[in-house]
């Protein structure tokens, strides 16, 4: 009996190798420069009394202080700031909010970032936790919507 469940749970494991989507962030979505912009947006309004940077330039101002230039190149890759506001998929920069973010995006958070087009229909769209989705036009409305 228990030799029978283990191979049967072997055979899962087997099955499931090659699924890819079990447990696996979609590679281009974890490559993006759009996870650790929405990490760093989180941060900059926890630091900041709940409020969001002002505008572009004081969020890069931001980003290239000393320990965050540092982290963003060890935990992310990036040395080029200005890259992390491009996307790489669409070759658009994102589109950030600057001021009172609402909707319910990924994580059940608000959206701070998303995609211009995406491709094939679909965008990234980025939440305050640092969470990304990458959703259809439907779905990028329903996220879009201000909260009740």
């Amino acid at each position: 009996m228990l030799r029978r469940r283990r191979l049967l749970a072997l055979g899962l494991v087997v099955a499931c190798w090659g699924c890819g989507s079990i447990g696996e962030p979609n590679r281009a979505q974890e490559d993006s420069g759009l996870k650790p912009l929405a990490i760093f947006y989180g941060r900059y309004v926890a630091q900041h009394q709940g409020q969001p940077p002002k505008d572009e330039a004081e969020f890069k101002a931001y980003l290239k202080e000393p320990q965050n230039a540092e982290q963003l190149k060890d935990t992310f890759n990036f040395t080029d700031i200005d890259a992390i506001f491009i996307s790489s998929r669409d070759k658009k920069p994102y589109v950030v909010i600057y001021g009172p973010v609402s909707g319910q995006g990924p994580a059940g958070a608000p959206v701070v970032a998303y995609e211009q087009e995406g491709v094939a229909g679909k965008r990234f769209v980025a939440s305050n936790m640092g969470a990304v989705e990458e959703v259809d036009a439907e779905r990028f409305q329903t996220m879009m919507a201000p909260s009740p």
